[in-house]
C-alpha cells in the first residue's frame, strides 16, 4: 500500500463506503469476497431440504399420485422456515454485516419457523396447482380458442408470484408484519420496483434454463447457484424493503432506524471530521550525513 498511497496527504477522511462502485461491481465484490462462506451456506441449505428431496423420490415407488401430491405439500412445512434461514443470512451479508453461517442460519429456521411453515405450504400448494392448470388450459387451447384467456392468467399469476418471491422471505426475516401484509408489500413491491423485479427474473430464468438443459452435468452447479441468486435477491430487493417498509416505520414515531447508521450512509459522510484548513502538511525529515570511521 505504501507504494500506492501517501498518508501525510492533507484532506478528506476516511469514508464509511470508500468504494462507491456502480452496482454491479458492488455486487461481485461482495459474492468474491464471500465466496466460501456462500458455498457453505448452500451446502447448510441443502441439508435443511433433505425432508423434501426425501419426499421427491416417492415419486419412484409405489405411491398414489394423490397420496404423492400430499406429502409434496406437506413438505413446504421444512422448505419455508430453511428459505427463511437461506435469506436472513444472505440479507445480511449483502448489508455487509458479520455472518456466522451456521448459527444465523438455524436461528433464522427457528424464530422464523411458523410463518416459514405457512408460506411453504402455500408455495408447494401453488406449484401443484399450476403443474396442473397450466398444461391442461395449454392443451385444451389448442382445441378452442377460448381457453387461450385462462392460459394466460395461470401464466401471468405464475410468473408474478414468482417475482413476489424475490420480496417475500426477505420480508419475514426482516419485519414483523403478518403473513397477509407480507404478500400484500411483496406485491406492491414488486410493481413499485417492477424493473428491478425483471432483471431477477430474467436472470432466474436464463439459470434455471442452463440447468436443465445441460443435465446432470450442472449437477456440481447446485454449490453455487442458489445462493448466487438468493444473495442477488437480497442486494437488490433489500433497499427496497428498507426504503418503502421498514423506513416509514421509523419515520412514523420519530426514530431513527437503527441499521441506517452503518448500512446506509450519506453521500460525503465520513468516519471523521477533518479540518484540512488547519492542517500543517509535515516536512520530510532531514537526512543526516553519516560520519566517516577512522
Amino acid at each position: 500500500m505504501g507504494m500506492f498511497s501517501n498518508y501525510d496527504r492533507v484532506g478528506r477522511g476516511v469514508t464509511k463506503d470508500p468504494d462507491r462502485k456502480i452496482p454491479l461491481f458492488r455486487f461481485l465484490d461482495i459474492y468474491s469476497s464471500h465466496f466460501s462462506k456462500l458455498v457453505a451456506l448452500n451446502f447448510i441449505y441443502l441439508l435443511a431440504l433433505l425432508p423434501f428431496a426425501g419426499m421427491m423420490f416417492l415419486e419412484y415407488l409405489n405411491v398414489g399420485n394423490l397420496a404423492y401430491y400430499i406429502i409434496f405439500v406437506l413438505t413446504g412445512i421444512f422448505v419455508g422456515p430453511a428459505t427463511c434461514g437461506f435469506m436472513k443470512v444472505l440479507r445480511n451479508i449483502s448489508c455487509r454485516r458479520p455472518v456466522f453461517i451456521w448459527s444465523d442460519f438455524w436461528r433464522a429456521f427457528a424464530s422464523n419457523f411458523k410463518q416459514g411453515a405457512f408460506m411453504g405450504l402455500i408455495d408447494m400448494f401453488v406449484i401443484v396447482a399450476m403443474s396442473f392448470a397450466i398444461p391442461m388450459y395449454f392443451t385444451m387451447s389448442e382445441e378452442n380458442g377460448v381457453f387461450r384467456i385462462p392460459f394466460i392468467i395461470c401464466l401471468v399469476c405464475g410468473f408474478l408470484f414468482l417475482m413476489m418471491h424475490f420480496y417475500i422471505y426477505l420480508l419475514i426475516v426482516s419485519t414483523n408484519l403478518s403473513l397477509w401484509l407480507i404478500l400484500k408489500n411483496s406485491l406492491y413491491l414488486t410493481a413499485i420496483e417492477i424493473k428491478t423485479s425483471v432483471v431477477n427474473l430474467l436472470t432466474t430464468v436464463v439459470i434455471v434454463l442452463t440447468f436443465a438443459v445441460l443435465f446432470p452435468w450442472t449437477v456440481v452447479t447446485l454449490a453455487l447457484f442458489p445462493s448466487f441468486l438468493g444473495l442477488l435477491y437480497a442486494f437488490n430487493c433489500f433497499p427496497a424493503i428498507r426504503k418503502y417498509v421498514i423506513q416509514p416505520y421509523y419515520d412514523e414515531r420519530g426514530e431513527k432506524m437503527p441499521e441506517i447508521s452503518y448500512t446506509v450512509p450519506e453521500e460525503g459522510e465520513s468516519v471523521f471530521v477533518d479540518t484540512p484548513e488547519t492542517e500543517i502538511p509535515q516536512e520530510p525529515p532531514k537526512k543526516k550525513k553519516n560520519k566517516k570511521i577512522r
